[in-house]
């Protein structure tokens, strides 16, 4: 017996063990997978990054080229106040210098009007005088340390020329914050930086060549935040189509995410697995436990089965019968309205004997209806030898549950066992004290029963035990008989 015992424990050791090492070897494998994924995600993050931040790049250069067409359109109106309006009453107003008109007149253009935003504003001498048919979108000038961006808006008369101040030009794009988590770069064909965070490089020539169009999610240490960046070219409209625009993402914006995640994963997943073993482990004490429970309410049968007697007996009681309709027979002659009001509530207690589940609880609400149409029947056959019954519950209470006729058992117990009088009636007192109902009655215990508690509190107390619920009490005092009946939560039912 003690090696077949030994030989039990000694397979559940191994299939457990086999278990854990089974789970390990999965969990490493999903990690695996998940940090692969996490990787790709983290590639296909930044590069729709790249992409918004591009798309935004370009809103912002397609309303400034809205705001210049309009402007060529009252130019060949000779709408220049109009033209004054749009500029004032824009976002361009906080980077133009200047705007000039050209008439055409053949090959060449001929300047009709220009406006300055202030007196204190001067034209860099390298604006150009003449406009040719040649001319192209934009070109860079540069006079001592202040850089300009010349562009030329053709119209169906001629062409606005406009003169833009390139520092404020970055300035208000980088206002705008469409470079968070990313940096712009825009050169001419020349490879002169025309965008960049860095004011101090606008106007440089850039220093390496131009890879061919277009570079996608090239991966480089950045001159100027000395960190690797992804690099993506995209094609400009407007204006800057002839341009080569670059969007610089920072990896490490998202490689930490990344990697946070990874240890997160990590984490949670040996969380997972220990509080999987220890479910497995507490399934197991479980299993254990419910034997010895198994074991231990094949006891509770024989007074389960008691209870059940006892309710058979009440159910049919002939010494409760015969003493209603003794009452009854009286109550006619006296007081046929009364006698009528009698039968219902009789008939109301029998049904609610009749009635019930094999949980053996009830809601208090339901007891204390049940002690009221008893004790009314007992009050009928007594008369002035008992006093009102005192209930006080709160409505919160009345919807927890207790033992299936407790409340009229400990009636019908007090009543039984106490001379009754009229120069001492009983008096019945229900209540509720800390959480439990509390029974209370008066004493004048009968001479030939010596013992008030009799079998029914027994059997109220064995449901308690059956229900593993603490605080059922009796208190026996020379005047009052005490019983506190806790409710019962319908969890451990």
């Amino acid at each position: 017996m003690q090696q077949s015992l030994f030989s039990l424990k000694r397979n559940r050791f191994l299939i457990f063990g086999l278990a854990i090492i089974c789970t390990l070897v999965v969990y490493l494998l999903m990690f695996r997978v998940i940090d692969q994924r996490l990787e790709e995600f983290n590639t296909r993050f930044l590069k729709e990054i790249s992409l918004e931040k591009a798309q935004l790049v370009q809103k912002e250069f397609d309303d400034f080229e809205r705001t210049f067409q309009l402007m060529g359109i009252a130019a060949d109106e000779n709408q220049q106040g109009f033209i004054n309006k749009l500029i004032e009453q824009g976002d361009v107003s906080q980077f133009i210098l200047s705007y000039s008109f050209w008439k055409s007149s053949g090959a060449y253009f001929s300047k009709e009007f220009e406006w300055y935003e202030n007196p204190n504003v001067s034209v860099p001498t390298q604006v150009a005088s003449e406009i040719s048919n040649g001319f192209k979108s934009v070109r860079f000038i540069q006079v001592q340390s202040d850089k300009y961006l010349e562009v030329f808006i053709k119209t169906r008369t001629g062409v606005l020329q406009l003169i833009l101040d390139l520092n404020r030009l970055n300035t208000y794009v980088a206002n705008q914050k469409i470079g968070m988590r990313a940096y712009f770069e825009l050169y001419d064909q020349d490879g002169i930086c025309l965008m960049h965070p860095d004011l101090a490089r606008v106007g440089e020539k850039k220093k390496k060549n131009f890879v061919s169009y277009p570079v996608k999610d090239s991966t480089i240490l950045s001159e100027y935040l000395i960190l690797d960046v992804i690099v993506n070219e995209y094609k400009l409209k407007g204006i800057f189509s002839e341009n080569k625009f670059f969007v610089n993402v920072l990896l490490l914006t998202t490689q930490d995410d990344v990697h946070s995640i990874s240890r997160v994963s990590f984490l949670l997943g040996a969380i997972g697995i220990g509080i999987m073993l220890f479910c497995m482990f507490l399934m197991d004490l479980q299993n254990r436990k419910a034997k010895r429970l198994s074991l231990r309410n094949l006891e509770y049968q024989k007074e389960d089965a008691l209870l059940r007697f006892e309710n058979l007996k009440r159910k049919v009681d002939p010494h409760f019968l015969f003493n209603a309709l003794g009452s009854l027979q009286q109550l006619i002659g006296k007081d046929p309205v009364q006698a009528k009001v009698f039968v219902g509530k009789m008939a109301k207690v029998y049904r609610k004997f009749l009635s019930g589940d094999d949980s053996g609880l009830a809601t208090i609400r339901e007891e204390v209806v049940l002690a009221e149409e008893y004790f009314f029947l007992q009050k009928i056959r007594f008369v002035d030898t008992l006093n009102p019954l005192e209930i006080s519950i709160s409505p919160e209470a009345l919807a927890l549950s207790i033992p299936r006729f407790s409340l009229q058992i400990l009636i019908e117990n007090a009543i039984k066992h106490n001379e009754l009088s009229k120069m001492q009636p009983l008096t019945i007192v229900i209540t509720e004290m800390d959480g439990r109902i509390v029974v209370k009655n008066s004493v004048l215990l009968k001479k030939t029963d010596m013992d008030s508690a009799g079998y029914g509190t027994h059997m109220i107390a064995h449901v308690y035990d059956f229900y593993h619920v603490q605080g059922f009490e009796i208190q026996q005092t020379e005047t009052h008989f005490t019983v506190y009946l806790p409710p019962i939560p319908i969890d451990s039912q």
